[in-house]
């Protein structure tokens, strides 16, 4: 009874203890949970306050995508602006409501182009304006009304550069902020919630509730305001103007510097909490009833085989161990009943394999020494002072010590010498550190040097205490000298020396992962490196290469690391280095040294350089965007000229993605059969006679209409599908000029531009033949037109002996602009030169370009071509061409460039070459040029 009385008691003790911390913990569970509902309310207006941020984000970027393309688009010629206004307007009935207007104004801030047809107003003293005259990227306005149309509007300005990234005006974009905040997304927030956006001078940009009388409204004086904008990003309760305590957060938008307040009602976010607090009550009630009820049930379960069970342990400790209790239960008490009855049955059976283990371990003893004795591995122990006890044969192989010369002998000695690590290694495992993988090198007892990895861990007597230390030894000489190996392979080029790629992703990685400041890479290419290669061959290349890697790393000494990316391709990496006048520095010199003359073997070699910069982490976060700008800096500055060296501006980012999405409009505009041939003519300046004609390509487009070359050729040349359009031109041209010959209008000429990449494809020969052989056309009348900079950057005459060979002309266009040398006019089989029309169109007013023409002319009669002058447009400028002997002409004084149709109307309307006397021919060229003066002059508007 006195054990039944105690269970019970202390079950039932045990409930009613129990009701205290059952209640507290009820408590702080609700607590808990008030907490965390005002966390998720906390968090969900903070999310919604970043997601309408985002949205914001969204539409500045919208404006800022806008601008960016129209950038490209607008002209910042002030006799412009009624095509800029056209453009403009244009573009902004297609744009959604919230989008006020577009303008754009000179650095005078004067309007030359405009959206509105409100008048013209100057931005001078714009705040946004003054910015992007300061040189920022872009500049937001602050909330004003517009004076045009008394709407609440914000402007955002961006520069407009030249070519060259130089400022030439600046485009602003308006939002309508009564359409703004209609567009923002506040529909899903609970009833009462107010979303509100102030700008950095706490006006108001935006409020969901009665937003027209709230939209420019100063907050400055709201400590609230100041706190959540100074904050960024920051959530709490507060009071809010109309009284109402809110749920309050608040997130700083990216692309502009407004911040976004989202409050949502308190008594909405906890309503919750009162709800969970009743139910938690009743429950504390209902599970403290049955708390009682079963203690009382289970209190007379227990008490019976707990008596037994007691009597049964007597039994068993007064040394009965064949004993068993007969108890037999569920729950906890069988499971006390089992327990005891394997105690005991394990008892008796650990006294039966005790006899067993002294054999046991006997024979353990024996294999573990053979297993020793036998290992590939060095296993060496030692006691607790260092005095080694164990050697094996292992052992004494990797070191050359015998057992009997180390066995007894303090570890420090043996094997010679043991340095820090070794001692190191002891101690570690002898304070009971299991010690693995640590590579030292050791010395054999012939002075040899062996790279071993080491193990070590203690060993324990039976009382626990340390009895010594176990180490072991494996040799990887071999292994280690391989995995150098591999390291060096993989991490260093292998001509020069340098770090590889490989080496630069992983410096550049850690440099822009840590905390390292900025860091500026210079990318480097030679200028003239194939010509090398294919001239002197890849073994001189290769030679220059090294030579040039030995320079760069002599001019950045230890300022930075050297990286051969690939090719004629370097990569300077200049670590805590932002500063774009040390980095330019650099880079200077390093041009300079390049474009030294290098001395390989009998040869001296003339090469340069042209270098392309980026600086993280404003340039790049990443190593693969990092190097992507620095390639674009490189583009820009080859495309400048060579020999120079650019920093990376964001708009060469957009170039490059304005030239992507060009490319994808081209290949839809080729597969769509949009791109077509125009002809223009060529005429001999001694009768006016049609010689030939130029095939010009032109692009109809379903929304512009016909595009002029100027607008995508470039793009179109470095395009994958130039090969296939470069095709397509020479099979359309050379079928036109075969069916005009066909018809009577005999065309001596007809001309094709080629592109640059199609010099160096084999396959061009073979589409001019087959050309030829389809159409009927001689070959002598198809002429190929090249540029003096793509003939520069060839450099490789044979294809055009070939081509010249098989009886197809070549001639030089846009002569005079280049940069190639008078001894590429006797390189390459030419049979005459175009003087471009920038010389052209000021013979008659400027002497030097008189001057310029008229040595043109003698050069290239001195050297056997003919010459035909483009682009001209007055009959004074076609008697100057004929006084100097210039043969032929093209340009609008004849006819602009033409539709196949119209072309062969032409041709019809005006003598030919082949129908011209030949008595007709010998008039003197001054009768000839009176009567083609008479004529009214023609002159085509520009583009």
């Amino acid at each position: 009874m006195m054990l039944l009385r105690s269970i019970r008691s202390r079950l039932i003790g045990l409930v009613v203890a129990s009701v205290i911390p059952f209640t507290a913990l009820i408590g702080m569970g609700l607590w808990n949970q008030w907490r965390t509902d005002q966390k998720v309310a906390f968090q969900r207006a903070s999310a919604e306050a970043r997601l309408i941020a985002a949205q914001v984000d969204d539409h500045i970027g919208d404006l800022k995508n806008l601008l960016s393309g129209l950038s490209v688009a607008v002209s910042s010629d002030p006799q412009h602006v009624d095509a800029n206004d056209r453009m403009l307007r244009r573009i902004r009935s297609e744009l959604p409501p919230q989008f006020a207007h577009l303008l754009l104004f000179t650095l005078d801030g004067d309007n030359i182009g405009s959206s509105s047809v409100n008048g013209r107003f100057s931005v001078s003293n714009r705040d946004y304006f003054r910015h992007i005259l300061a040189g920022h990227d872009t500049a937001l306005g602050r909330v004003i009304r517009s004076p045009t149309s008394n709407e609440w509007i914000v402007a955002l300005a961006r520069p407009v550069a030249d070519a060259e990234g130089r400022l030439r005006a600046v485009l602003v974009a308006g939002t309508r902020l009564e359409r703004l905040q209609d567009a923002l997304t506040t529909t899903h927030l609970p009833r009462g919630t107010v979303v509100q956006v102030v700008d950095e001078h706490q006006t108001v940009v935006a409020h969901s509730s009665d937003g027209p009388s709230w939209i420019g409204r100063d907050l400055s004086n709201s400590p609230n305001v100041a706190r959540h904008f100074a904050a960024r990003n920051i959530s709490e309760a507060i009071r809010w103007s109309d009284g109402i305590e809110r749920i309050t957060g608040s997130a700083r938008a990216e692309h502009a510097p407004w911040m976004v307040s989202v409050g949502l009602p308190a008594d909405v976010a906890l309503a919750s909490v009162m709800w969970r607090l009743g139910v938690g009550l009743l429950f504390t009630l209902v599970a403290l009833l049955l708390a009682f009820g079963i203690a009382w049930m289970l209190s007379r379960k227990i008490v019976r085989p707990l008596r037994q069970l007691g009597q049964d342990a007597s039994a068993l400790a007064a040394g009965n161990l064949s004993h068993r209790t007969r108890v037999q239960a569920r729950g906890e008490i069988g499971l006390l009943a089992a327990s005891f009855n394997q105690m005991a049955t394990a008892l008796q059976q650990r006294e039966d394999d005790a006899g067993r283990a002294a054999d046991d371990l006997k024979q353990a003893k024996e294999t573990l020494s053979a297993v020793i004795d036998s290992s590939p591995v060095a296993i060496v122990c030692s006691d607790p002072d260092r005095r080694i006890f164990l050697w094996n044969r292992a052992a004494e192989r990797i070191f050359g010590y015998t057992a009997e010369e180390v066995i007894g002998q303090h570890a420090r000695q043996m094997p010679p010498p043991a340095g820090p690590e070794q001692v190191g290694l002891i101690k570690r495992a002898l304070n009971g550190e299991l010690v693995r993988d640590v590579h030292v090198k050791r010395r054999r007892k012939d002075g040899k040097t062996v790279d071993v990895r080491a193990a070590a861990a203690a060993m324990y007597n039976a009382d626990g205490t340390v009895r010594g230390v176990a180490r072991a030894y494996e040799d990887v000489t071999d292994r280690v000298r391989a995995e150098e190996q591999l390291k060096r392979v993989a991490h260093y080029d292998q001509l020069t020396g340098l770090p590889n790629r490989l080496s630069l992703q992983k410096e550049l990685g850690r440099l822009l992962s840590g905390n390292g400041g900025p860091t500026a890479i210079a990318l480097f290419d030679l200028d003239g490196f194939k010509d090398v290669n294919d001239t002197l061959g890849h073994s001189t290349g290769d030679q220059l290469l090294i030579e040039v890697g030995q320079r760069l790393v002599d001019v950045v000494g230890n300022h930075g690391q050297v990286c051969r990316l690939g090719g004629d391709e370097f990569i300077v990496i200049m670590p805590g280095c932002g500063n774009p006048l040390v980095v330019g520095e650099v880079a200077e010199t390093m041009l300079k040294r390049l474009a030294e003359p290098f001395k390989i073997g009998d040869h001296v070699l003339h090469v340069g350089g042209s270098g392309g910069i980026a600086i993280a982490p404003n340039d790049g976060r990443s190593v693969d965007e990092l190097i992507a700008n620095a390639d674009l800096a490189l583009y820009q500055a080859k495309a400048a000229g060579r020999r120079a060296y650019r920093f990376f501006l964001p708009v060469l980012r957009a170039q490059a993605q304005a030239r992507r999405s060009l490319d994808l409009e081209l290949r839809r505009a080729y597969s769509e059969n949009e791109l077509e041939l125009y002809f223009q003519p060529q005429v001999r300046l001694a009768d006016g006679a049609v010689i030939g004609a130029e095939a010009l390509l032109r692009w109809r487009h379903p929304v512009a209409g016909i595009l002029a070359p100027a607008t995508f050729i470039d793009t179109l040349a470095a395009s994958a599908i130039a090969p296939e359009v470069s095709r397509w031109i020479i099979n359309c041209a050379c079928a036109k000029a075969a069916q005009w010959r066909a018809e009577g209008l005999h065309i001596n000429r007809i001309a094709i531009n080629l592109f640059p990449s199609q010099l160096s494809d084999d396959t061009l020969l073979h589409d001019l033949n087959e050309a030829l052989q389809a159409t009927g056309l001689p070959a002598e009348v198809l002429e190929l037109e090249i540029t003096e900079n793509v003939a520069l950057d060839f450099g490789d005459a044979a294809v055009l002996q070939k081509i010249h060979d098989r009886g197809i002309k070549l001639a030089f266009d846009d002569f005079g602009t280049g940069y190639a040398s008078l001894s590429y006019l006797t390189r390459f089989p030419l049979s005459r030169i175009k003087i471009d029309r920038s010389f052209i169109i000021k013979i008659t007013d400027d002497a030097s370009d008189a001057a310029i023409v008229r040595s043109l002319i003698a050069m290239a009669h001195n050297l056997g071509l003919e010459v035909i002058a483009e682009g001209v447009e007055t009959t004074a400028q076609a008697a100057f061409l004929l006084n100097q002997r210039c043969e032929e002409a093209q340009g609008y004084l004849y006819s602009k460039p033409l539709p196949a149709g119209e072309f062969e109307a032409y041709l019809r309307d005006h003598p030919l070459a082949d129908t011209v006397a030949q008595s007709d021919r010998r008039i003197s060229r001054e009768t000839k040029f009176q009567r083609r003066a008479a004529k009214p002059t023609r002159r085509a508007p520009a583009g």
